[in-house]
């Protein structure tokens, strides 16, 4: 099926790593369509991942604030449906692609009156009550990105090539340069997680750490928001090593440049993972709750370390004890590494 529109709005608000996983969408509409207005409707702490995206013609933040700039457009809160209801009419959608298919997003979709609103053909949180066309299966055996390039499909779209764009400026290069002071030879390390039980110990982030400075002499660079801070302490504490904490110092942009810095990210199940992999960093995620067929770097030179219990995923937000990531061993973690950096072209 193919669906034609001159003003298509996507729909993907939350979290980080799941919009970055949908970038591929929009690059595949843009070819799609290179004349088309393309929007895109995120929510503030997801927004960097799509501002400035050369393929999109405006991002619209939900609840953003401040003066509106080319490219940019910030939109009343959930909070005020009328207020939202009339600045999304103001875009005059044709068409809108519900990837997130939860009832606040297919109700955002709702309130731009386009008369296309496409959703996962699914009962989930009720969302076809909202989108008229739910025509896209809800595939969860599959991963994520192959998923929401379902959306583009239906749109008459080319799957491929899959392309991540994550837009990052001469300043966002320039801040990074700060916090290297011209070293280089890094690696990646991403100790939290918005999950309880997706954490990895820092203990055993930390022999990875030394690990990582015996075999390659990287320097462990330690990277995540302001609440990971304890968990990078625990980190530096615990290795031999020197790291570089930059939790809580970076913007999500400036991240993106971070991991193009780095020759390898570790990490666990968590937004700036997906990063990474967008950066093309070879990337060793880390999984014991949550889903590793759906979920982790997308392609090829990446891999995953998925814990060895019977009892995942539970997808269970905490649990104790934590046998699932207490199960994977810094050995598994380390021949990850070995296997990903090879397959790049790096010698072991």
């Amino acid at each position: 099926m193919t669906i034609d529109a001159k003003r298509i709005l996507l729909v993907k608000m939350s979290s980080i790593g799941d919009v970055v996983q949908s970038l591929p969408v929009a690059a595949a509409l843009r070819r799609r369509f290179p004349e088309s207005y393309i929007g895109w409707i995120v929510g503030c702490a997801a927004a960097d991942a799509v501002t400035a995206n050369p393929h999109l013609s405006e991002v619209l933040i939900v609840g953003g604030s401040g003066e509106n700039s080319s490219g940019i457009r910030n939109l009343p809160p959930l909070e005020a449906p009328w207020q939202l209801r009339r600045a999304l009419r103001a875009v005059a959608a044709d068409v809108t692609l519900d990837l997130q298919g939860l009832f606040k997003s297919a109700f955002v979709a709702y309130l731009s009156g386009a008369s296309e609103r496409i959703g996962f053909r699914t009962l989930h949180e009720g969302t076809f009550l909202l989108n008229n066309r739910p025509i896209v299966q809800n595939r969860r055996d599959i991963h994520a990105v192959d998923s929401y390039l379902d959306f583009a499909e239906v749109m008459g779209a080319e799957r491929k090539p899959v392309e991540f764009t994550i837009a990052i400026s001469d300043n966002d290069r320039e801040v990074v340069d700060g916090f290297f002071h011209g070293s280089s030879n890094h690696a990646a390390l991403i100790p939290g997680a918005r999950w309880e039980s997706k954490l990895w110990p820092a203990e055993r982030f930390a022999a990875v750490a030394d690990a990582l400075f015996e075999e390659y002499g990287c320097t462990s660079v330690i990277v995540g928001a302001t609440g990971d801070r304890e968990l990078a302490q625990r980190i530096e504490a615990a290795a031999r090593a020197s790291t570089i904490d930059l939790t809580g110092r970076t913007t999500l942009k400036e991240i993106a440049v971070v991991f193009q810095r780095c020759r390898v990210t570790i990490g666990n199940d968590t937004g700036p993972l997906y990063i990474s992999a967008a950066m093309d960093t070879p990337t060793v995620a880390l999984f014991g709750p949550s889903d590793a067929r759906r979920l982790g770097p997308y392609g090829a030179g990446h891999a995953k370390v998925v814990a060895d219990v019977n009892c995942a995923p539970c997808r269970n937000r905490r649990c104790h004890p934590l046998r699932c990531m207490e199960s994977i061993e810094p050995q598994r973690v380390m021949a990850a590494v070995r296997s990903v950096l090879n397959s790049n072209g790096e010698d072991e």
